[in-house]
């Protein structure tokens, strides 16, 4: 997607997996217009789908259906694949099981920070990074919990950050909370 909010149909402008989380938080309201138009689905099967998402919005059955017919149609069966081991891994906590490339996918439009190669405590490595505005805040954050480095919860504020032990030394990936990501790039 761009700024304007276009997909676009090349991989290069829209990876994969950009392309099916496009699809996949289409709202309630629009989903089903969307597997008339964009799927050769059964009109059966697209009103189960419609009924399977107003009795079960949360499933998001319709949007998961859509998401999965148009990304394969569009970047074929490995592209899906791909797309859907990411958004697995993403929401999972699960990062260390992505490749380089597909971090790079993934976490593109993701907030992104620079460390270097060197072993830090995880407060100084937060505070230096800008992912935290204080060293109080970023005890407070990993005392609680909150703190996830390359999908591992750290709660231990004496903990060594070390940039060259995962993802062949290139990211480190802190995440925050449930959902917010951060890319470390590692110079």
């Amino acid at each position: 997607k761009s700024a304007g909010g276009a997909v676009w149909l090349d991989p290069e402008k829209t990876s994969p997996y950009e392309f099916y989380q496009f699809w996949i938080n289409q709202d309630d309201r629009d989903v089903v217009k969307y597997l008339k138009y964009f799927t050769f689905l059964s009109r059966e099967e697209i009103e189960d789908l419609a009924e399977k998402t107003e009795k079960e919005p949360w499933k998001r059955a319709a949007q998961k259906r859509l998401a999965e017919e148009v990304t394969k149609f569009v970047h074929g069966e490995e592209g899906l694949k791909e797309a859907q081991m990411i958004t697995e891994a993403l929401f999972s906590g699960n990062v260390k099981s992505l490749s380089v490339p597909q971090i790079e996918q993934a976490l593109k439009n993701a907030p992104s920070a620079e460390a270097t190669h060197e072993a830090k405590n995880i407060v100084e490595f937060l505070v230096e990074t800008k992912i935290e505005p204080s060293k109080r805040q970023a005890r407070e954050d990993v005392k609680n919990g909150a703190i996830y480095v390359n999908g591992e919860r750290q709660n231990d504020v004496d903990f060594i950050v070390e940039p060259d032990s995962d993802f062949d030394g290139k990211y480190v990936i802190i995440r925050k909370g449930k959902r917010k990501y951060t890319l470390v790039k590692i110079k």
